[in-house]
């Protein structure tokens, strides 16, 4: 069970990153400027520019390496630094609402603060264990040992 475990656990924390960067770049390769409006997106939550690419590279890349488990431990930490880049933006971001702004969009940027928190939390503690049953990792360390 304890490697079911790790493969679900990696399915859906990298399906969250892998679905939503597919939903992204069809958005940036069939939208007219598309990729301006992305970045554009990006730098009024107070993220440089440079941040779109990174974005994109970073969700799409490790978001395949996190599913197939392949580096966890190098992937974990990246996930967790972007989770808390992204938590960090949620969080100032909410701090520079104007007064009359409604309460529930407020309340809407605190709970993505603290679920990319979550998510930053749960990296970390990938990161400390990442020997995973069914993953390339320890397919790879079982190959070396055979």
């Amino acid at each position: 069970m304890e490697k079911l475990t790790g493969l679900i656990a990696r399915i859906f924390l990298g399906s969250l990153y892998f679905v939503s960067i597919i939903f992204i770049l069809q958005f940036v390769l069939n939208t007219p400027q598309g990729y301006e409006a992305y970045q554009l997106n990006l730098m009024s939550k107070g993220l440089p520019g440079i941040f779109a690419p990174v974005s994109i590279l970073v969700q799409l890349i490790f978001g395949i390496f996190l599913i197939l488990g392949y580096k966890i431990k190098l992937t974990s930490y990246v996930f967790a630094v972007y989770s808390l880049i992204w938590a960090i933006t949620y969080f100032l971001f909410m701090g520079n609402l104007p007064p009359d702004i409604s309460p529930a969009v407020g309340q809407d940027l605190l709970l993505k603060g603290l679920q990319y928190l979550s998510l930053f939390g749960g990296f970390l503690y990938m990161a400390a264990h990442p020997q995973m049953g069914l993953s390339l990792d320890s397919f790879c360390a079982n190959r070396k040992k055979n």
